[in-house]
């Protein structure tokens, strides 16, 4: 990353931290988590906030810049 980059809240959140290719994530049990609506294997849906553990402003900043359609 450039030396001028600056982080925005989401990523200085204690969960969320990491920035792979433009996208938010952070680690999970061994696990690169790029989607909170779904569990570690990306098959089934979860709750995010009991779930992960994180808040619900994270998850929606998370969706929408994970999950473009």
């Amino acid at each position: 990353m450039p030396k001028d980059y600056k982080f925005n809240k989401i990523q200085h959140s204690p969960k969320v931290l990491q920035i792979e290719n433009g996208m938010l994530a952070f680690d999970f049990e061994g696990t690169f988590i790029i989607d909170p609506t779904l569990d570690e294997t990306g098959r089934f849906p979860v709750d995010s906030k009991t779930y992960y553990k994180i808040s619900a402003k994270d998850k929606k900043r998370m969706i929408k810049a994970n999950c473009k359609r």
